[in-house]
């Protein structure tokens, strides 16, 4: 009979198993929406034009009204670098290669082609800082190149916290390919309570269309933020729950015969 509260005790072990995924770093993350999730209007889309991550604002940098309208940016928000986004301006967009970043989701992503399509500024006012503190930023980063386009290229991000700026290291990329994604972080010391956080990507030559991905943005005080934890799909994890409890029982009632086996 003792084995009927240890298979509970497993079931409610196992039931309780979810409630720890997508656990976070004890820090909080003072950046909202680092993952690109919240949008104005959907993903697969031009920013600006037809949609907006929440929480984030996007100037142009190098004007290019003429070209590209009055945005004068030519950036997406996008589920995969893979994805086609069928763009108001320039026609349908997408990466020629690329995966989900690991933080999952949304995607930014940006060209850059200085005297062409222009730069954009990404930017975020964060509050709740105390002056004279350290904090960590870490954020996902990859390079790709618009479909139909080829040529090697390369690319960085340029990070500007309040008067403080960070540049990422250059990634170069074959024609074609896509970098892969590589987590960047370094450390800034707050001036004083609230402070402009803006990302910047450049890339080069402007012939080959390099396309700078970003993902998963954190702020925080201590350490990076872990890993992020895969979601469990909750009609996979009870279809296995069902199949433990239902082998726990047929090996209760084995154990069970062999007992009244033994007696008789």
């Amino acid at each position: 009979m003792k084995t009927v509260p240890r298979m509970l005790l497993l079931a409610t072990a196992l039931l309780a198993f979810p409630a720890v995924r997508g656990a976070q770093a004890t820090s909080v993350n003072l950046v909202s929406n680092g993952g690109f999730e919240q949008t104005s209007n959907g993903a697969n889309k031009m920013a600006y034009l037809q949609t907006a991550p929440t929480g984030w604002s996007l100037t142009p940098i190098d004007q290019n009204n003429v070209q590209w309208g009055i945005a004068g940016t030519y950036s997406f928000v996008m589920t995969s670098p893979t994805a086609t986004v069928n763009a108001p301006i320039g026609g349908a967009f997408s990466m020629v290669a690329g995966d989900v970043s690991p933080d999952g989701g949304n995607l930014f992503a940006a060209t850059s082609q200085v005297g062409s399509s222009g730069r954009q500024q990404l930017s975020q006012t964060i509050t709740g800082l105390t002056a004279g503190n350290e904090y960590t930023l870490s954020f996902y980063e990859g390079l790709g190149q618009r479909s139909g386009y080829t040529g090697t290229a390369s690319g960085s991000w340029e990070v500007t916290f309040g008067s403080e700026t960070y540049t990422s290291p250059t990634v170069n990329n074959l024609s074609g390919g896509f970098s892969g994604w590589t987590q960047r972080s370094t450390t800034f010391t707050a001036s004083s309570a609230s402070q402009l956080l803006m990302f910047v990507f450049t890339g080069s030559p402007s012939g080959s269309f390099p396309v700078g991905a970003l993902d998963g943005v954190w702020l925080g005080e201590g350490s990076l933020p872990p890993a992020p934890v895969p979601e469990i799909d909750p009609a996979s994890f009870g279809s296995a729950l069902a199949l433990v409890v239902g082998a726990l029982g047929i090996l209760e009632r084995r154990a069970r015969k062999l007992l009244v086996a033994a007696v008789a």
